[in-house]
């Protein structure tokens, strides 16, 4: 079953205000370096985090929450954790980092920092409203398409609460954003510009898992080649195609990477959508045409038939000058 890959991250739920303060920070952790009696009570809260957003159960998730984001989060939690269960449904999960930071006092930029020394680091920024904070980036494991959910608490008194909590795609098949980079720009060093641009969508739709609290250091580069791997697809494929090589002459108006639900299948591969000549009625002759088509396509786009193992079409007519809903859909399995 097909499955296209949305942009839409199912959490804006934060604490945020704007006065500055410029204490600086007197005491700092990250990961095996927090002390051991603080990292078990946070431990134990992000476990019941994790199973109340599972199990779907909002009023579970509220008793973890400060009560200001209690406040502020009104309907929206219910949303986030009822998505959130219901389209990732993990039953376990990995802490990627977390982090202690201790302040004179609370209202305090945190800018969070890893040092892995490879263009996988990341850094994580929110306001301190407490003077103890503690973040744990925890990552969903064995789904398709796993999340990254981040939690940040604040000490109130002797419990830790919940100020911050965000939820989003975080990596599919195993792959970060990262990852799809570095596949991006091997496919554009080789010529398949197509199929990198391709790449660098997903690397787009991975990149801030949770909005503006997560940034990957490496995220210039990949932005920048971004820009010069469109600026050369816009250059090279003036869309609709016209495939020429075909008496038919349909016309491409579109590629996609499209999500397949199962790694096994193929997982990421790109969508060829087209306007026929022949009527969607006519399945025999379009069946003929797309088999031509199939055995043009690495011609009209370099390297595509090579890159993927499998390519999905789309043929349609056109309905007042545009394609309808309508279509008739093709596999081509390449060995």
């Amino acid at each position: 079953m097909k499955k296209q890959i949305s942009l839409i991250l199912f959490t804006f739920l934060a604490i945020i205000f704007f006065q500055s303060c410029k204490e600086p920070t007197t005491g700092f952790g990250v990961n095996d370096s927090i002390n051991s009696d603080i990292k078990k009570q946070i431990a134990e809260l992000d476990k019941k985090l994790f199973k109340g957003i599972m199990d779907k159960d909002a009023n579970s998730v509220k008793l973890l929450l400060s009560p200001e984001l209690l406040k502020r989060s009104g309907k929206r939690l219910d949303t986030l954790v009822n998505n959130t269960g219901q389209i990732y449904h993990a039953t376990e999960y990995e802490l990627l980092d977390e982090f202690y930071t201790k302040h004179h006092i609370g209202n305090f930029i945190d800018s969070l920092k890893t040092n892995k020394g490879d263009s996988t680091d990341y850094v994580i920024t929110y306001r301190a409203m407490n003077e103890e904070m503690y973040t744990s980036v925890m990552v969903t494991k064995n789904l398709p398409v796993n999340c990254l959910i981040l939690a940040v608490y604040g000490k109130y008194g002797n419990d830790w609460k919940l100020n911050v909590l965000q939820i989003g795609e975080y990596s599919i098949f195993n792959k970060t954003a990262f990852d799809y980079y570095k596949i991006a720009k091997e496919l554009y060093s080789k010529g398949s510009v197509l199929d990198a641009a391709n790449m660098l969508v997903i690397t787009s739709q991975l990149g801030n898992p949770v909005g503006d609290f997560f940034h990957y250091k490496n995220e210039d580069n990949m932005r920048i080649f971004f820009s010069t791997v469109l600026d050369d697809a816009n250059n090279k494929f003036k869309f609709p195609v016209t495939v020429s090589q075909l008496k038919t002459m349909p016309q491409i108006f579109a590629v996609s990477p499209q999500y397949t639900g199962d790694k096994a299948n193929d997982g990421i591969v790109p969508l060829i959508k087209y306007k026929s000549n022949i009527k969607l009625t006519d399945t025999v002759a379009l069946k003929a045409e797309n088999k031509d088509l199939q055995s043009v396509i690495g011609v009209v786009f370099n390297g595509i038939d090579k890159n993927n193992k499998t390519i999905f079409y789309q043929a349609y007519n056109l309905d007042n000058g545009k394609p309808n809903n309508k279509h008739y859909g093709f596999i081509q399995k390449i060995k």
